[in-house]
């Protein structure tokens, strides 16, 4: 069994350009990873796969059954009540391995989205598609749900198309990549780590032959000219223009270089430069390397002036139908701190009580786990209000977090990822001293993922970060809050 796509494109309405165009794959039994950066077409992919939308032109096999798990948790699963009331094996076997409780599917609305994420990904599952995607599988999980999906996502026997930014799910479960890159599509096999190694290599070999072609273009265009001047001299000499009519000896020279062709060679030679030169150029233009940006945000930002920029005293705090406990917490104005601990343990109810105590005057980059309507238009109504000066300013500092800011200059509509990038961005504008992040990998595509990894980590101020991406942490965060068994533990 395979799923097939057959030259297929699709634009939104209202766009100019196609999201995605002249597309041909194919995504045999097993799990497929899809990489690219936000805005590439990956849930446009999803939803044309799955049926939810219908390709402009070209084909997708037909009469498998698919099923889509989608990136928001807001709304229910189809499968939903018939899961509820199911008893058979497979329905008791996956709520025992996710831990799925008898009441969770009728308190949807109540749970958490790390609670809600598993009951979309378990309602899918257990209607044993022909071909599952799942968007972004992992959003909102903590590292034992995760290790839990991942036991349950290799049984599964159908077509796997997994979309995500978890590069450990990513090597643990994935046979091959595909992977959106420059415009076109390329499949490489492995997880994520053995293809981006392969993408390094490729990069790397790119850039190689890049360089090798513009010394051979430098080296040609300098002959070029070398024989174009020699072939001038030559035509100077056969020209008897300045030559007296009597002088015989100088024509008869004149007459002899033309006729043993010795000085017309060199004006074929000029010629024949011309068209290794055309050659060298198109060697240089198809010798492409992916553009990546590196540089340094944080080239105007410095710590805050106090030595602490918030502290929470020793105390309970109310956490659901109980308590939890903390022992007197700092941050200080350089720290890097991790909070983590699982679902439902009381991360967002720390982080709410350590705002509370926040100087107003404290300059504060605040990014909550999702964004509301009313956040979102919030966001895109301050980047409509920026100067020319402060708009450059941002759209720099989206181009090294891996968007395009000729889509956000367009005005094309921002996915949740790049909304997250112009949080950063213009919470950036006002010289930061704290930075709050509840899962700010959620929505990132892989290179904005490591983009974001790579500026946190050098950020001078203070950090404070929800997550549970173990690798995320361990390169930004030197510092761990962790919740345990209703209690908050410091771990240096």
């Amino acid at each position: 069994m395979q799923l097939m796509l057959s030259d297929v494109a699709y634009t939104y309405p209202g766009a100019t350009d196609p999201i995605l165009n002249d597309l041909t794959l194919t995504f045999p039994d097993g799990w497929t990873g899809v990489l690219g950066d936000n805005g590439c077409g990956k849930t446009t992919l999803a939803r044309i796969v799955a049926g939810e939308i219908a390709p402009d032109v070209g084909s997708v096999t037909q009469g498998l059954v698919c099923a889509l798990c989608e990136q928001g948790t807001e709304n229910p699963p189809p499968s939903l009540p018939d899961f509820a009331i199911a008893w058979d094996r497979e329905a008791r076997a996956l709520k025992g391995a996710l831990g799925i409780g008898d009441d969770m599917a009728w308190r949807y609305g109540e749970l958490s989205s790390g609670e809600q994420k598993k009951l979309q990904v378990v309602c899918a599952l257990w209607t044993r598609p022909d071909v599952l995607v799942l968007d972004e599988p992992t959003n909102h999980l903590d590292t034992r749900t995760r290790a839990e999906l991942l036991s349950a996502l290799k049984s599964f026997g159908g077509i796997g198309i997994l979309i995500s930014h978890d590069r450990d799910l990513l090597d643990a479960l994935v046979r091959r990549c595909v992977s959106f890159e420059d415009g076109c599509v390329r499949v490489r096999s492995g997880g994520y780590t053995r293809a981006s190694d392969a993408a390094a290599g490729e990069r790397a070999a790119a850039a190689a032959e890049r360089s090798r072609a513009k010394s051979e273009l430098a080296r040609l265009s300098a002959e070029q000219d070398r024989r174009a001047h020699e072939a001038a001299r030559a035509d100077a000499r056969r020209s008897k223009r300045r030559i007296d009519p009597a002088d015989h000896s100088a024509i008869a020279r004149i007459n002899l270089a033309i006729y043993t062709g010795q000085d017309g060679a060199r004006g074929r030679l000029s010629a024949q430069m011309g068209a290794r030169v055309t050659a060298a150029e198109e060697r240089l233009a198809a010798a492409r390397v992916s553009k990546r940006y590196d540089g340094d945000l944080w080239l105007t930002a410095r710590p805050a002036r106090r030595p602490v920029v918030a502290h929470l005293a020793e105390g309970e705090i109310p956490c659901g139908e109980g308590v939890l406990a903390h022992p007197e917490l700092f941050v200080g104005n350089t720290d890097h701190v991790a909070l983590t601990g699982p679902n439902g343990a009381g991360k967002s109810t720390l982080l709410r009580a350590l705002r509370r105590g926040l100087d107003p005057a404290l300059p504060v980059i605040d990014l909550p786990q999702e964004l509301d309507a009313a956040s979102r238009e919030r966001v895109l109504a301050r980047v409509r209000a920026l100067t020319d000066e402060e708009r450059g300013q941002v759209l720099s500092t989206v181009a090294q977090l891996n968007s395009d800011p000729d889509r956000i200059r367009a005005g094309a509509e921002a996915s949740p990822g790049e909304l997250r990038k112009l949080m950063i961005a213009t919470g950036m504008l006002d010289g930061p001293a704290l930075i709050i992040m509840d899962e700010p990998t959620n929505h990132l595509d892989l290179h904005s993922v490591e983009a974001l990894e790579r500026a946190l980590a050098a950020f001078p101020g203070a950090l404070v970060l929800v997550s549970h991406d173990a690798r995320f942490l361990a390169a930004t965060t030197c510092i761990r809050w962790e919740i345990e068994g209703g209690a908050v533990r410091v771990r240096l």
